[in-house]
């Protein structure tokens, strides 16, 4: 009698995308940080001092400043629940996973906003 844990779906490729998601989670933050000059873009720099653009501006800053660095630890805990799981809870593995990319995909759009939000 074979007694080794079958292989199939919801192995270690799951568990690869996780961390994936999570390592990219993390890197965009710190990229986002970098390139909006630590989330204080020069909102008053290219647009004045005053007016509804830059009211806008800092608020899509604010917004990043505080989520993103809550996302990185979502994406991290979502990925070390996959290999906890037993692979017999096959959707508990699948959702954990998309959990992490679910942290990458609203990261990306907020730090993609936060860059974007104060060019021409």
């Amino acid at each position: 009698m074979d007694a080794a844990a079958p292989r199939g779906p919801g192995g270690w490729s799951v568990f690869g995308v996780a961390v994936t998601a999570a390592v990219l989670t993390t890197v965009w933050w710190g990229l986002t940080a970098l390139l909006s000059v630590n989330f204080e873009n020069d909102c008053l720099f290219y647009l004045g001092a005053t007016g509804p653009r830059v009211e806008h501006c800092l608020l899509v800053n604010d917004r990043a400043e505080t989520w993103l660095p809550r996302l990185v630890p979502a994406a991290w805990t979502s990925a070390a629940l996959v290999p906890c799981l037993p692979r017999r809870f096959l959707l508990g593995r699948r959702t954990a996973a998309g959990v992490a990319v679910a942290c990458l995909i609203v990261s990306v759009v907020l730090g993609a906003h936060a860059l974007a939000v104060f060019g021409p």
